[in-house]
């Protein structure tokens, strides 16, 4: 399996991340796409030191930036999420074999999360986040949301379904109508991550986008990290 993350900004935190994956499992493959506003070079103070690692690290342009208008528990968030994912796909497209795609702020702290997927078989592997109770933009009210920082695909069963739209809406509702219900009409393999539960990380992790609580639960939970 590939652990895959993605990194726009939050450098810092990607980095203790992916600390995390690399104590509890050693010899899986890791990789990370690092997005820019205008230059690759952004980067270059920090992407040695992630390759140190046996990181594989990939470049790509930011295409969506709202500057002053927050992502974060907005439909904006439908654009930010499927950007990642998209360009992820578009690397691995081909590849056969489970990818983990995630977001800066996931880290582990038992390896609960990642034994689970790696001993499943699975086309799609999914955790649930809480639907906005505003309602969706443009799809019908759901109660099964999808959690956009995590989430497993076998890429080359799920083709027909990439790209995933890039739209204003609530990411929750968008991967559920554009990848999660999808897959189950067609009858693929689909597994609900148990160690995901909305905001309870079942003790391998904390949601949280903050590096200090970051650093204190691996410290707690003795997964050796260095900072940047």
């Amino acid at each position: 399996m590939i652990i895959f993350y993605k990194n726009y900004k939050r450098t810092d935190r990607t980095f203790l991340s992916i600390q995390s994956v690399k104590h509890l499992f050693p010899d899986i493959d890791i990789r990370c796409l690092f997005l820019y506003d205008t230059n690759p070079s952004e980067y270059d103070s920090e992407i040695e030191i992630f390759k140190s690692l046996d990181v594989t690290c990939y470049l790509d342009k930011k295409t969506y930036n709202f500057k002053n208008r927050s992502g974060a528990g907005s439909a904006l968030n439908g654009y930010y999420f499927t950007e990642g994912i998209n360009k992820i796909y578009n690397i691995v497209k081909d590849i056969d074999t489970k990818v983990l795609i995630l977001d800066e702020d996931s880290y582990f702290t038992n390896g609960n999360t990642i034994n689970f997927l790696l001993s499943n078989k699975f086309d799609l592997g999914w955790a649930y986040w809480k639907c906005p109770s505003s309602g969706a933009i443009k799809y019908p009210k759901r109660d099964i949301g999808i959690n956009g920082s995590i989430l497993a695909i076998n890429p080359k069963k799920l083709n027909k379904y990439f790209p995933i739209p890039e739209v204003e809406e609530y990411i929750e509702y968008l991967l559920g109508f554009e990848l999660y219900d999808k897959c189950l009409n067609d009858g693929l393999s689909v597994v609900k991550i148990p160690t995901r539960l909305y905001n309870d990380y079942c003790e391998d992790g904390i949601f949280n986008n903050d590096k200090e609580v970051i650093i204190r639960d691996l410290t707690k939970n003795k997964i050796t990290f260095k900072e940047l």
